[in-house]
């Protein structure tokens, strides 16, 4: 997979999402109201889970129903613009220290269909195997975002594209 096709949307299904150990869930924009990206994500985890642990991000944390159990919530900054604060690979990091820590190596990646390339990209890039891109992943954009690159595809394509450069060079791609 390219980066550029990956900003696109168009990724490679890998797996089925029933053989995942472990679900990584990615928030993509910053809002969480019932029509957002990070809602729709947390729909689609809770959808696929079958009792495996759940790693996401603080955003998409506050998307799920107040009821919900998740095994890590990982806080920190949202990705800057040049991705060096927080985001994707910080959530990834954590996930893999997870994973090792109880012989985890089926991460099933929930993300945004215009993300999830590229998180499945950086996952590779930390040793992570058996890696699962399931189908059925959210299309919408977070028009209200205060990343102003998730509010439409417009935005997004240019600062994913240029955002890869800098993190291949930052050794995070």
């Amino acid at each position: 997979m390219n980066i550029l096709s990956s900003a696109l949307g168009h990724y490679e299904v890998v797996g089925q999402a029933t053989d995942a150990d472990i679900i990584v869930g990615n928030s993509f924009g910053t809002s969480i109201h019932p029509e957002s990206p990070n809602a729709a994500i947390a729909r689609f985890i809770l959808a696929n889970e079958q009792g495996q642990p759940i790693v996401v991000d603080r955003t998409l944390a506050d998307a799920f129903p107040k009821s919900t159990l998740l095994d890590v919530v990982v806080d920190g900054a949202v990705s800057n613009t040049v991705g060096s604060v927080g985001g994707s690979w910080g959530i990834l990091v954590e996930a893999k220290k997870y994973m090792d820590e109880r012989e985890l190596s089926r991460p099933l990646m929930a993300a945004q269909t215009f993300h999830v390339g590229r998180v499945a990209m950086q996952a590779e890039k930390l040793g992570m195997t058996g890696i699962i891109v399931p189908e059925g992943l959210p299309t919408s954009f977070d028009t209200t975002s205060d990343q102003l690159w998730t509010r439409s595809l417009a935005l997004w394509v240019p600062r994913e594209v240029l955002g890869s450069v800098v993190l291949k060079v930052q050794g995070k791609l």
